[in-house]
């Protein structure tokens, strides 16, 4: 008896780790959330020396750190992830060229990736460029985040981040957050 109720907790245990309705189909869109992932858990080990600048309204700071906390600077590219199951039928996919991926929101859908752009390397094959649009509006708030980050040899070396923000009893605060990775 003891052997089956091990048995049928361990298949519990396994079936909760799972979660199949959260993640599209393989080969849905491109994987932009394992490549972000990888690469927040490689600048957390390497702390590279980067080059920030980043700005709210008129104020701007530029500064050079190695004190980066990567899941927080890279989170509005892990936000323009669109592989899930939920957005499947939600964007159009185009493809330029062999070495471009692109999705557009479609105009009956309502969800924050307006548009996401994808560009590969032709020698590598590996992630070259990242350019999205995010945008959040409701009656009392409205946004909008611009994100591009570029790569060499598949290893982030340039991010850059622009919008605004915007009560709707406010005027619009724009903000900036740009690095380059040494």
């Amino acid at each position: 008896m003891m052997k089956y109720r091990y048995a049928f907790v361990l298949v519990l245990g396994l079936a909760a780790c799972t979660n199949p309705a959260k993640e599209a189909p393989v080969g849905t869109y491109y994987d932009l959330k394992s490549y972000i992932e990888q690469q927040i858990s490689q600048l957390q080990k390497q702390q590279p020396t980067v080059e920030k600048q980043a700005g709210f309204g008129k104020e701007k700071d530029q500064q050079t750190t190695k004190e980066i906390d990567w899941s927080r600077e890279l989170d509005l590219f892990l936000q323009a992830d669109i592989n899930k199951q939920a957005y499947q039928t939600s964007y159009q996919k185009n493809r330029p060229d062999s070495l471009t991926y692109e999705y557009t929101l479609k105009t009956t859908e309502k969800l924050p990736v307006q548009f996401l752009r994808i560009e590969l390397d032709s020698a590598t094959h590996q992630l070259r460029r990242v350019k999205a649009t995010l945008r959040t509006k409701n009656s009392l708030y409205e946004s909008e985040r611009n994100v591009w980050l570029e790569a060499e040899k598949g290893n982030l070396k340039r991010y850059h981040i622009d919008g605004f923000q915007q009560l709707a009893w406010l005027d619009p605060k724009q903000f900036l957050i740009e690095g380059k990775i040494q």
